[in-house]
């Protein structure tokens, strides 16, 4: 089992921890996992074959 050192905690001048860096660290992260997960789905979306539904839904009118 490894030992792992905590970070530094950044504090404001007053001494109480600065929860807005956090927040913007933890909002850029999901940012980040957002643009990820849309580009993931958008290179699945082309390849999707729009000749094969074409055939398969012209037949049915």
């Amino acid at each position: 089992m490894q030992q792992y050192e905590t970070p530094e905690i950044k504090r404001r001048p007053d001494g109480s921890i600065d929860t807005d860096h956090y927040i913007k660290i933890g909002l850029q992260g999901r940012a980040d996992q957002a643009c990820v997960l849309a580009r993931t789905a958008m290179l699945k979306r082309r390849t999707f074959s729009w000749r094969l539904w074409f055939f398969r839904t012209s037949g049915n009118r």
